[in-house]
């Protein structure tokens, strides 16, 4: 039987780890052949290939992170890593998830009022917590689907 975190940021946490769940199980249907060929060259250097995307996306998943441990003055890292095969990916989507889990972890306290109230400034425009997670969770959702197209 599933166990569910606790409060709002567990909830946003749930679907965040299934958005990845699903990534990663698509993932491991891709050979390593087909994860670094580039596939649209016309686009930009993040959606050439799947690997391109995927590093992308993990680069955001800290990102994220990071932006949600700044305004609660925590530690931020670096968060260094290299993507080469799949295997590759999995596992640093798995990391960057560890990562945003234990960000979120001691945050179920929050009211969703809370969350409404808590404003986020990041280099492209401003949120509040929730809706913060939420464009993690949806950003994952969209290039997922992005890489589905590509491989069809």
């Amino acid at each position: 039987m599933k166990t569910y975190r606790k409060g709002a940021t567990g909830a946003l946490t749930d679907e965040y780890e299934k958005a990845l769940i699903e990534l990663q199980a698509l993932l491991s249907g891709i050979s390593n052949a087909e994860f670094i060929a580039i596939k649209n060259p016309s686009l930009s250097d993040n959606s050439q290939s799947i690997r391109n995307i995927i590093t992308h996306v993990i680069r955001s998943g800290y990102l994220y992170a990071n932006y949600i441990r700044n305004r609660f003055g925590e530690e931020v890292f670096a968060n260094e890593f290299k993507i080469e095969t799949t295997e590759d990916a999995i596992n640093n989507l798995e990391y960057m998830f560890l990562y945003t889990e234990v960000t979120l972890k001691d945050k179920g306290y929050l009211s969703h009022n809370d969350m409404m109230h808590l404003i986020i400034k990041t280099s492209w425009t401003t949120y509040d917590l929730e809706a913060i997670i939420e464009h993690a969770i949806v950003h994952i959702l969209r290039h997922r689907r992005q890489i589905q197209i590509m491989v069809l």
